[in-house]
């Protein structure tokens, strides 16, 4: 077993010593490069496993809209804990049809981490607290969704047929492909690794603007001190850039607290308010101008008031880690 191990670990060296080796690259590239090259592998198994969950969904579309209208709030959060969007995506244009309450689609929205926990793994120090981020957000999905749908009675009955659910699924979804094509053959391995790709792009270019900031301010700590981590005015700045309707929005948010440049609490806050293109979905198909405005200042609203609480209760975060480890 440690001779594989080692054999693995030698053919993952391979890049980097061929990228160490072109002396025209700037250091920051070089790092940049990488990371993100190093992390290939693991992304594409863990996009393979997430294919296979979509597919059982999207042959099972029955199954997925009676749990939903069956558990509403409490699937929409248990299924959101996947990293990626698509469920978001169909959360948003079954609101639309009016098929889900809104309380649930907010549920789907707030438990939504899209692609940044994986990328924590970069750094093993920093994986554990990816428990306490889940929690966290589905306690957050669920008070926020039972709150809203509380306050907000939802009068309207579902209308919908097999076939207005199906046209559902033409929406497109992360990579830009259709979500009914997910049900191909090739699309078992050909859109995990087209996401894989879109996550290495995403990630080698977003470190690659980060580590070119860091250099040009000195450090990670001095940059962190100019965009003020220590303030409450960080976790404010996070929740309004989660809202940015973009995959990458999640995967610089997660980078930017690998590299000690935000704090926690705004990495969170930021978390909180990323759909990836769960909110895009909901403004391009509603034209209610009024109900999209209400959803994202209810997500704001989350998100900084999830920030706030978790900057001025940090040692919540170490009880919860503590109860984990026990």
């Amino acid at each position: 077993m440690e001779e594989i191990l080692q054999h693995i670990q030698e053919v993952l060296g391979v890049p980097e010593f061929l990228i160490s080796q072109c002396t025209f690259l700037p250091d920051y590239i070089k790092d940049a490069l990488i990371t993100s090259i190093n992390f290939i592998p693991w992304l594409y198994f863990l996009y393979y496993a997430i294919e296979l969950i979509e597919r059982f969904f999207l042959k099972h579309i029955h199954l997925f809209v009676k749990l939903v209208r069956r558990f509403g709030a409490l699937f929409g959060v248990a299924i959101s804990i996947i990293p990626e969007c698509g469920y978001q995506v169909i959360a948003s244009t079954f609101y639309t049809r009016r098929m889900i309450t809104r309380g649930t689609l907010l549920a789907f929205l707030i438990s939504c981490s899209d692609d940044a926990l994986p990328l924590l793994f970069m750094d093993l120090s920093k994986a554990p607290i990816i428990v306490p981020i889940i929690i966290i957000k589905v306690i957050v999905g669920l008070i926020v969704a039972y709150l809203v749908d509380f306050a907000f009675i939802f009068k309207k009955q579902i209308t919908e047929d097999v076939n207005a659910i199906n046209t559902d699924l033409n929406e497109p979804a992360c990579c830009h492909h259709r979500i009914s094509t997910i049900e191909n053959l090739p699309y078992w391995w050909m859109h995990p690794l087209t996401h894989t790709f879109n996550m290495f792009m995403f990630t080698f270019l977003s470190l690659a603007f980060l580590n070119c900031v860091i250099l040009g301010f000195g450090s990670a700590d001095n940059l962190a001190q100019y965009i003020m981590i220590d303030s409450p005015y960080q976790v404010v700045a996070g929740a309004i850039f989660g809202l940015i309707p973009n995959c990458v929005t999640s995967v610089f948010l997660a980078l930017a607290f690998l590299k000690g440049v935000i704090s926690f609490p705004t990495f969170l806050a930021g978390l909180v308010t990323t759909t990836g293109l769960g909110l895009f979905a909901l403004v391009k198909h509603q034209q209610k101008s009024n109900d999209n405005a209400l959803i994202t200042f209810i997500l704001l609203i989350a998100g900084i008031a999830t920030g706030l609480f978790i900057f001025y209760n940090m040692q919540l975060i170490t009880t919860i880690q503590s109860m984990l480890i026990k």
